[in-house]
């Protein structure tokens, strides 16, 4: 019995240790600047500064202004089989985010987000395509109180603090050992700096440091066993999951060509090689006690580019479009099915209408992967799996200011 409960584990740190996807910095926020390519960091002229550039508050020509937005994500992760044979998992996911600033003097402004930085989606393999079904999902949500001082009118300084809560889940059937579930939440508090210089107002440099953190999530894991004259039960252990997040730094310039025209960009850069293993524990296990393991990843830094321009129509209409290029985090021997991660061409576009004290936003974004190849050799005999993504979004804001 304790031979299968020690398989049942192993099995259930591999699955739920690969989850982690590098390069999945989460930046849908804010319509607008979604549609302006999520190359906001030099504009931040909106209640999403609080994410993209927290020193841009300041520079908002309302005393208050709140924006509720949401998204709708349909992903398509594929996996192709060394025998050819093709499996997909869409996990579709919606969520909302809200933001707040409220401007307490001419040279103080303060903020308040709420939203999803890191993953917010997640895995659905079914047991038809796979040959066992994989379900999975990682949300890390941040609470996020700003502040923002006005220099002078053409320089202005951002902080904010980031409480982030976790939550992981994964349930899956590997064959003989039955259904396996984990659910796992945690905490972590970290920082972020903004700077924004404005030497003309045809032209603003932007930039945004996000501080690292270590995620540690504990909860229960739940492994079915057979025990001799009571059948099956499930055995419930404490169990906990650790990584960490990354720095992020983003520099950003907007150029306003015209009054009606406005072209900005942004490159950011990602220090994700501190995610170099996934700690995963299951506690108390009987006749073993604690089980620890490392999941090795070994990610590296990527570089992100990314261009948007926004077009006003007289009567208070909008017109947007954007382009990114977001590269792969992960090598190709750490790819799997709860590891896909590729490079992505991203294309943008939206609409916006003003009116009075009121701005409504609409996004469109389709993210185009590029196949990638992981090359292994079992028995003696090498083989190729291949793994692709793709994904539409679809996003819908309100922005009221008095």
């Amino acid at each position: 019995m304790l031979k299968k409960v020690f398989s049942c584990v192993v099995v259930l740190i591999f699955v739920s240790g690969c989850l982690f996807a590098g390069g999945w910095n989460n930046t849908l926020m804010g319509c607008r600047a979604v549609a302006l390519g999520a190359a906001f960091a030099a504009i931040a002229d909106d209640p999403s500064a609080i994410y993209y550039n927290p020193a841009g508050m300041v520079f908002q020509e309302k005393r208050m202004n709140v924006s509720f937005d949401g998204f709708y994500v349909s992903p398509t992760h594929e996996y192709i089989m060394p025998t050819g044979m093709v499996a997909q998992s869409k996990y579709n996911v919606s969520f909302p985010q809200v933001f707040l600033t409220y401007k307490s003097s001419e040279k103080l402004t303060v903020g308040f987000g709420a939203y999803i930085p890191y993953a917010g989606g997640g895995m659905d393999w079914k047991k038809e395509e796979l040959g066992f079904p994989f379900k999975s999902s990682l949300g890390i949500i941040s609470l996020t109180p700003s502040l923002a001082y006005k220099v002078n009118e053409k320089l202005s300084l951002g902080f904010n603090l980031n409480f982030y809560h976790g939550v992981l889940e994964v349930n899956t059937d590997s064959g003989p050992y039955g259904n396996m579930q984990s659910e796992e939440k945690g905490s972590a508090v970290t920082a972020g700096f903004g700077l924004m210089f404005k030497p003309n107002p045809r032209i603003s440099f932007g930039l945004n440091i996000r501080c690292p953190a270590k995620m540690k999530l504990s909860g229960k894991t739940a492994i079915p066993i057979t025990v001799p004259g009571f059948g099956t039960m499930d055995l419930k252990l404490e169990s906990e999951t650790n990584f960490n997040l990354p720095w992020d730094l983003e520099l950003g310039v907007a150029f306003r060509i015209a009054d009606n025209l406005l072209i900005s960009t942004s490159a950011q850069y990602t220090l994700w090689s501190v995610l170099e293993n996934v700690e995963k524990r299951i506690k108390g296990l009987p006749g073993v006690g604690d089980l620890q393991t490392e999941e090795p990843l070994d990610f590296k830094n990527i570089f992100t580019l990314r261009v948007g321009t926004e077009y006003i129509i007289p009567g208070g209409i909008f017109l947007r479009a954007g382009v990114g290029v977001d590269r792969s985090a992960s090598p190709a021997e750490t790819l799997s099915i709860s590891n896909i991660d590729v490079d992505k061409f991203t294309i943008l576009g939206g609409i916006g209408y003003r009116t009075g004290n009121v701005q409504l936003d609409f996004v469109y974004v389709h993210a185009q992967g590029k196949e990638r190849e992981r090359k292994m050799t079992s028995f003696g005999i090498p083989f190729t799996e291949r793994f692709n993504l793709n994904a539409s979004i679809l996003g819908m804001g309100f922005t009221f200011s008095f």
